[in-house]
């Protein structure tokens, strides 16, 4: 893990070869926060469902462990999307497991696609009326269930419908150009945040760092919301960050490990990543290597 300069130069160092990759997914700009539920908007989805929302937490029952519930409507059907920071699947890897809303069987097939800490799925949009009455979601393994809790789900809902209904604020004029291809790439800031959020991750599964479940939830969750749209770049990111380097923040290096997960947490990506371009970079004296790692 590096210094928290360090780390961010390193971000935007990767950004020239990321953005050789094609992508598939477009940034998102926050609509509202309604009682636990945070509600985003992705920018340039034309579609009629261009929102998702999300609710992160820690199980105070499974030694504050971070969960995530991420949802979204697709025209006839939804997506969902839970967190759990005991998970480890492989990538892409199904799974066949039933669904239970509270105690009630919901008998749709579906499989679930795994990825890490992530399992995703599509519904039929006739689950939603179980969801609004539900509080919690289930999904029955064979030697377990994986409980995610989904409180006041009717109220984040509501506030998704009420973001999927309203317009997009119109771009400024511009000059014409060229249609793009496919939908516009994510932005600098954004994949300059999804790098610092792979090393944070990272750090808080290997190394001996103190963290709280809050913090792990939160970052989660994070990640869960851009992981849809970095997706094509997974792979290069990963590799270019181990290429470079891996390690643990040293005793004297915590602080910054700290302050980059407290802004991880805290901030959208873009002021998460303006934030990092206004700290200063540290003074290296003539024995300092041009690499330091915390």
């Amino acid at each position: 893990m590096r210094t928290l300069p360090t780390l961010a130069i390193l971000a935007a160092g990767l950004l020239p070869a990321l953005f050789a990759q094609p992508v598939s997914a477009a940034e998102r700009q926050p609509f509202e926060v309604v009682k636990g539920w945070e509600v985003e908007r992705t920018v340039g989805d034309t579609s009629a469902n261009p929102c998702i929302m999300t609710h992160a937490y820690e199980d105070k029952d499974d030694n504050n462990a971070a969960n995530a519930v991420v949802f979204a409507l697709r025209d006839s059907t939804a997506v969902m999307v839970l967190v759990y920071q005991g998970w480890d699947f492989d990538k892409e890897q199904s799974v066949k497991v039933p669904l239970f809303l509270d105690k009630k069987p919901i008998k749709v097939k579906t499989t679930w696609i795994g990825d890490g800490k992530t399992l995703r799925t599509q519904l039929p949009d006739s689950v939603v009326p179980d969801l609004l009455a539900a509080k919690t979601v289930i999904l029955r393994f064979e030697d377990s269930d994986a409980d995610f809790r989904i409180p006041d789900f009717a109220a984040g809902y509501e506030s998704l419908r009420r973001c999927d209904a309203t317009p997009a604020k119109p771009a400024a004029v511009a000059a014409p150009q060229a249609a793009p291809v496919g939908p516009p790439a994510p932005s600098q800031q954004r994949i300059a945040a999804y790098v610092i959020g792979v090393s944070v991750q990272r750090v808080l599964k290997d190394c001996d760092v103190p963290s709280t479940g809050k913090q792990r939830a939160g970052v989660e969750a994070r990640m869960a919301a851009l992981q849809p749209e970095m997706a094509p770049l997974e792979a290069q990111v990963r590799s270019e960050l181990k290429r470079n380097g891996e390690s643990c923040p040293a005793a004297d290096k915590q602080a910054d490990f700290q302050e980059i997960l407290r802004k991880f947490v805290e901030l959208s990506p873009e002021e998460l990543v303006a934030a990092l371009e206004k700290q200063p970079a540290p003074e290296k004296s003539p024995n300092t290597p041009s690499d330091s790692k915390l």
